[in-house]
């Protein structure tokens, strides 16, 4: 059982000052998975949104998403995460991002960076 890694990394900027800045993870194509939420050194959140508070909490710091993924299904080995990023109404989504497992059972870790600016 193999593990492969897919480093991913973008520039975050907040749109509002005022708002909570939540981070979430979908993970897709019926697979299952864990993720966590770090800001800075921190960790924030484990298997849910993540609040990182807002604009003045997050200036200057990166947030970093972990998900880890062991391909389930007999019937592929895709796996997919898309990670949201939510100030009330406004959401920047990236993603989907889409890794193959070479073997079934073999283990996927995708690792998102956002600077935020």
């Amino acid at each position: 059982m193999a593990v492969k890694h897919l480093d991913l990394a973008d520039l975050y900027t907040p749109k509002t000052s005022n708002k909570n800045i939540i981070v979430d993870v979908q993970i897709g194509d019926g697979q299952n998975g864990a993720y966590t939420v770090f800001l800075g050194m921190r960790l924030i959140s484990a298997n849910e949104p993540a609040n990182l508070g807002k604009k003045a909490n997050v200036s200057g710091k990166k947030t970093t998403v972990t998900v880890t993924i062991i391909d389930t299904l007999q019937e592929t080995n895709w796996t997919s995460i898309t990670v949201l990023v939510s100030e009330g109404d406004v959401i920047t989504t990236y993603g989907p991002y889409k890794v193959e497992a070479e073997d079934h059972l073999d283990t996927i870790i995708y690792k998102k960076k956002l600077i935020n600016q």
